[in-house]
């Protein structure tokens, strides 16, 4: 059962009355996906504004619709409510929701893993509502939190940040019990500038976890971990990694590039679990690690994790048969250095031909460049044998992987080459950045 059922709810939730008594079954910022008795809210966003459709909205079946045009001010349409700013509205609907919700908040950010840890915690928590599709941000969140039920024990919400304040901005809304930041990496560097930028803007989380709750972070970095120490007064502050000083850490690891095996050790709190899974490489384990002490601290039943976590777990990491029943290893939604790396682990660990295509890596900055020559230079470190670079960006990576490196701007000639070399053998890596459409590539 959602939240927001009718206008009498919405009118409790966004402070105001509302003319007409209606169902809402939906909502949407979006015509295209605007059903019958759905809440249309207008959105004014860099290219399209969504009060140039109210009309259009209507017309398909909407019940009501949110607008701070000035021209609907003093409108008499009853369906048609007028805020000063729809963005706030959207901040205030969602705040005096989550003051209402009687569950557990956990909220999570970091550069890489959001997504599937975000999933892994849903899935191996009771009564779970989390983050629909990719809606992590500003808008995008507070319409995760609309879409969820009400009756839910746990609310699993992630956040994306590309710039200071995002996450400050969005946990202030969450409040959650529990914080979880995945890792520190080089994501949108364009605006955050460096890995220090990173650091803070993904520590904003901190001051808004709820006092006595917990903050669940790697330890892999000890300067990292002293600058989360120095912020935690009134948190809790949990850690995980394959380092033997967290407070979670993995023993008896059995890795391949179809499953991972490994116990997660405590001295901390007595646990040793056994872990199995189909997901599969180094950053996974860490993902699963994160997910367990959520678990562990919700005093959740750790002998239904592994059937839990086994539940449509996989995310974004796809292993599907191929061209020519070669192997794919579809991770093309996004992309960063780091993320990408971690790919190349996996990858690495295959005993057959690996061949890596690479998408250019986005919003990287002035280290665009450099990055793309690191990544080159790791592909050859981990013996991947053939790199299929696409877009500008990539030749850099190329360049630096040397003799079987091949670069393309041309798609149909990346297409000509795949259906020419690739082997029933081969174990296949697809990855680049969201803007770069790599998932074009899986039909080929």
């Amino acid at each position: 059962m959602r939240f927001i059922t009718d206008s009498n709810d919405l009118s409790v939730f966004l402070g105001q009355p509302v003319k007409k008594n209606l169902k809402i079954k939906g909502i949407s910022i979006d015509t295209r996906t605007i059903k019958k008795e759905y809440l249309f809210i207008a959105i004014k966003g860099e290219v399209l504004d969504g009060n140039d459709y109210i009309y259009e909205a209507i017309k398909k079946g909407a019940s009501l619709v949110i607008t701070d045009r000035l021209e609907y001010k003093d409108h008499k349409n009853k369906k048609i409510i007028y805020v000063n700013n729809s963005l706030i509205a959207l901040k205030k609907i969602s705040k005096n929701i989550l003051k209402t919700y009687k569950g557990n908040i956990i909220g999570i950010t970091g550069s890489n893993g959001k997504t599937t840890t975000t999933k892994i915690v849903s899935n191996t928590l009771t009564k779970s509502s989390s983050t629909i599709k990719n809606f992590n941000n500003e808008i995008g969140m507070p319409l995760s939190i609309f879409h969820a039920n009400k009756k839910s024990k746990n609310l699993v919400i992630e956040m994306g940040a590309a710039k200071s304040g995002d996450i400050n901005y969005l946990s202030s809304i969450l409040k959650p019990d529990i914080g979880i930041i995945t890792n520190i990496g080089n994501s949108h560097l364009e605006n955050l500038k460096n890995i220090n930028g990173v650091l803070k803007v993904k520590s904003e989380l901190i001051p808004n976890i709820k006092k006595g709750g917990y903050l669940i972070v790697p330890n892999d970095n000890l300067n990292y971990l002293q600058f989360w120490k120095q912020q935690c007064n009134d948190v809790h502050m949990i850690t995980f990694g394959k380092n033997k000083n967290a407070d979670f850490y993995p023993e008896n690891i059995k890795s391949s590039i179809e499953k991972l095996e490994f116990n997660i050790i405590s001295k901390k709190f007595d646990v040793n679990f056994k872990v199995k899974s189909s997901l599969s490489g180094d950053h996974n384990m860490k993902n699963i690690m994160a997910a367990f002490a959520v678990s562990f601290l919700l005093k959740e039943s750790l002998e239904k994790f592994n059937k839990r976590l086994n539940k449509n777990s996989i995310v974004r990491q796809k292993q599907t048969k191929w061209l020519k029943k070669s192997l794919l290893i579809d991770d093309s939604y996004n992309a960063n250095p780091d993320s990408v790396k971690k790919a190349i682990d996996l990858l690495s660990s295959s005993n057959k031909r690996k061949i890596l295509i690479l998408g250019d890596m986005l919003e990287l900055g002035r280290f665009r460049k450099l990055l793309h020559k690191d990544v080159g230079k790791y592909a050859k470190l981990k013996k991947v044998d053939i790199f299929l670079g696409f877009g500008d960006l990539t030749k850099y990576a190329i360049q630096s992987f040397g003799k079987n490196g091949f670069f393309f701007k041309d798609e149909d000639d990346l297409r000509d080459f795949l259906k020419l070399n690739i082997k029933r053998s081969d174990v296949v890596l697809l990855k680049g950045s969201r803007g770069m459409r790599m998932e074009r590539f899986i039909n080929v």
